[in-house]
């Protein structure tokens, strides 16, 4: 895959998924139960994985500690 031209062609709506992306204030926070690093930060990785599988990824969310994106199958895998 190309992922300049890809970029390129998308720019709009990336520049879009960003925008809703920082809007979320995702500054650590007291912990909640299933949110080890409070509630903005889970709603931040929720909304970057969704945004991933729109795009087409495979994503993974780690009980909202980290989450795992990858692309592709087999030698050629680009992990996020």
């Amino acid at each position: 895959m190309d992922f300049e031209a890809k970029i390129r062609e998308d720019r709009e709506s990336l520049v879009e998924d960003i925008k809703r992306l920082v809007s979320i204030n995702s500054v650590e926070a007291s912990p909640k139960e299933g949110m080890p690093f409070g509630e903005g930060a889970a709603k931040a990785l929720d909304c970057f994985l969704s945004m991933a599988e729109e795009m087409g990824f495979k994503a993974q969310n780690f009980d909202n500690y980290a989450g795992h994106v990858d692309f592709g199958e087999g030698e050629e895998i680009l992990g996020i």
